[in-house]
């Protein structure tokens, strides 16, 4: 019987995409009549290392894909190398209408994500704070809407080691200055647990934060950097080793995500209510923030702060270790 080849399309950014492999897998496991052919960065791939019946497409969005043109070229390339049944959007933006727009003259359905852009909008503008669709969930949706069988009560992890004992990553960055812990706080943080004996590894990437990270490995006798020292799924290895992940709202708090260990993440001008949090059961999800009339002030943390202050960022470290304390303490049964 021949597979329903399903063209789907994210194209970034990092933490997106790492939440779309929930889904995926998902599909796959419960769709033995599908093929995905994944229309992504080559450097996303690798999270994708362990699922059956994906074949990517990496789009050269800065060359020769690069407009209208490019883009009809992409279309002719796929449409000359696979025979598309339906295109499932997980992105909704320009590129991927053009794509769409093009497999509609060969009467090729697609089915868009619904971004949620209107309650989005009053979270911030009204501060109507309710908890909205997950993106996981809304990239459900959209697999549901072609009927495609897609059911995410099952947790999955990418990737499942033996835990080291005391074993605690750190990803202290983030894009944006309203989503990053203070890094003189980090510090601090990361004294206290030096202190403790936890075994510190801190992972990232970027000139800047190796600095960092090499910095705190030189004055502190557990702190190790991980900072641009192995591959994606390497570093994966490594975080599913960890007793738990100290992320920010960040691509890192997802890669946790697809591990089974246990998240503990800081959240500054944004908010769990957009839907942004880590796809993982509450018993392995730990939130910290503070709970301000501002919060949250955007959606992606890209807005500066009005008050000058990035007073949602004003956390203690103590809170920051007692909640690892409380995550990781074995669990008493008397």
């Amino acid at each position: 019987m021949s597979k329903l080849n399903i063209l789907v399309i994210r194209l970034s950014a990092f933490g997106d995409v790492a939440i779309s492999v929930h889904v995926l897998r998902a599909a796959i496991e419960q769709n033995p009549d599908i093929k995905i052919i994944l229309l992504t960065r080559k450097a996303f791939q690798p999270l994708f290392a362990n699922i059956d019946r994906i074949e990517f497409i990496e789009p050269d969005l800065y060359g020769k894909h690069k407009n209208i043109w490019g883009l009809y070229k992409l279309f002719k390339e796929i449409n000359n190398s696979y025979k598309i049944d339906l295109i499932i959007d997980l992105h909704d933006v320009i590129r991927s209408k053009i794509l769409s727009f093009f497999y509609f003259f060969k009467a090729i359905k697609t089915y868009k994500i619904d971004k949620g852009r209107k309650e989005k909008k009053e979270l911030i503008k009204n501060n109507i704070k309710k908890q909205l669709k997950t993106s996981v969930e809304r990239y459900a949706n959209v697999f549901l809407q072609a009927k495609i069988k897609v059911n995410l009560k099952k947790q999955y992890s990418l990737i499942s080691s033996p835990k080291e004992s005391n074993w605690i990553g750190i990803a202290p960055f983030a894009l944006h200055k309203q989503k990053t812990y203070p890094l003189d706080k980090m510090e601090k943080l990361i004294q206290q647990l030096d202190k403790a004996n936890y075994k510190i590894h801190i992972f990232g990437g970027g000139k800047k934060e190796k600095e960092f990270a090499e910095g705190l490995e030189k004055t502190n006798k557990n702190v190790v950097s991980l900072v641009s020292k192995f591959s994606l799924l390497q570093e994966l290895e490594m975080m599913s080793k960890m007793q738990a992940m100290i992320t920010m709202d960040s691509a890192n708090m997802h890669l946790a995500a697809l591990t089974d260990t246990k998240i503990i993440s800081i959240w500054g001008g944004t908010h769990p209510f957009a839907g942004f949090t880590a796809f993982a059961p509450s018993n392995r999800n730990f939130i910290i923030q503070k709970e301000l009339d501002c919060r949250p002030c955007s959606i992606f943390g890209n807005k500066k702060c009005y008050k000058n202050t990035i007073e949602c960022m004003d956390i203690s470290p103590e809170i920051i270790k007692q909640t690892l304390d409380k995550a990781i303490q074995p669990i008493s049964y008397t």
